[in-house]
């Protein structure tokens, strides 16, 4: 009797102490219900964020959440540098009074700034840089130097759809490339950057933003775009 008796009261023992397999559900539950409403809230702030200030919020999430490599470190140290000469372009546009004639954005891929023809860069059927296009240009070249030297920066010309046909260009792609070139020299012989940071490309008028069908957005397809792919 003795021996059933303590047979009994250790399997009871046994069954108090029994471990629910399923308790990891409740605190799995809650751990992605935070994470869900933290992202929902991350999503949220794109309506009231432009694209830059988009992309130093995600650097210090990053920064905070992730346990970084020194390999990893460097990247997102490079991809702050990246943002930042985007939002003290910004400033700088704002500053200028160029915010209708120059648009900044960012991607996880590339910077990309646009000049339109308000920004004053040619005079019609040129590819001579006016005064006012070197200064602007000088001030970028200053910010470009803050950038890491694996950047790479493209220079694209773009035209309207009205022919053209001159002693200097038989057509909108040649005045493109052209024009394009003039931003590649001014960079590399007037601020003595590397040319083999760059490359130049002319799209004359096949690439519009815009339908050619006014005056006014012939003006927006007649630009520069500055492309800096991102490290």
């Amino acid at each position: 009797m003795a021996k059933n008796s303590v047979k009994q009261r250790y399997k009871e023992g046994e069954d108090n102490y029994k471990i629910d397999i399923d308790s990891w559900v409740t605190p799995y539950g809650n751990l992605m219900t935070f994470l869900m409403i933290f992202f929902f809230l991350l999503y949220a702030y794109t309506y009231y964020l432009n694209d830059i200030d988009y992309e130093r919020l995600m650097n210090r999430v990053q920064a905070q959440l992730a346990n970084l490599d020194f390999k990893s470190s460097m990247e997102l140290k490079k991809k702050e540098k990246e943002t930042e000469f985007a939002n003290k372009l910004r400033e700088y546009m704002q500053k200028k009074g160029l915010t209708d004639a120059a648009q900044v954005s960012i991607t996880a891929k590339k910077i990309r700034i646009v000049f339109s023809e308000r920004a004053v860069l040619f005079a019609s059927g040129s590819a001579e840089l006016d005064q006012q296009a070197k200064n602007v240009l000088n001030d970028l070249a200053e910010l470009i130097s803050t950038l890491p030297q694996e950047s790479r920066i493209i220079i694209e010309g773009h035209t309207d759809n009205v022919p053209i046909k001159t002693k200097e260009y038989a057509n909108n792609m040649e005045l493109s490339i052209a024009r394009a070139i003039s931003v590649l020299n001014y960079f590399t012989k007037e601020k003595n950057f590397s040319p083999d940071r760059f490359a130049v490309v002319g799209y004359g008028e096949f690439r519009p933003i815009v339908n050619n069908d006014t005056e006014e957005n012939r003006a927006k397809n007649r630009r520069i775009e500055i492309i800096i792919s991102r490290t």
